[in-house]
């Protein structure tokens, strides 16, 4: 099992991400409003507003999005979703993604 994890800056993309995994049968994503820390300190601190520039225009939030998922196809699957999906924009800096493998994972609650 694998967990991957995507921080996309651009929030236009989100909708979009979320149908193309549940089309590959990954339900389970989880979406958090998230601000990078470039973002946070310029706008927090007057003396880094330049740094704004360095973040990809200028919002204040990212959309970080985490799913466990059980192959190694799966999450080839949904890398090369992500990666088709950002190209499609033209833009640079669209995010950044990761995966890690996964010890243990279990369902909490009542089994049925």
């Amino acid at each position: 099992m694998y967990l991957l994890f995507a921080v996309i800056e651009n929030e236009d993309l989100l909708d979009e991400l979320i149908t193309g995994w549940l089309d590959l049968g990954i339900s389970g994503a989880t979406v958090i409003e998230t601000t990078g820390a470039i973002q946070l300190i310029s706008q927090h601190i007057p003396i880094f507003a330049g740094l704004r520039s360095l973040t990809s225009g200028g919002g204040r939030h990212n959309k970080t999005i985490f799913t466990a998922l059980d192959s190694e196809a799966l999450l080839n699957a949904a890398i090369a979703f992500l990666e088709s999906l950002c190209e499609q924009t033209g833009k640079p800096h669209q995010g950044v993604y990761f995966a890690v493998p996964i010890a243990h994972f279990a369902r909490l609650g009542i089994n049925n």
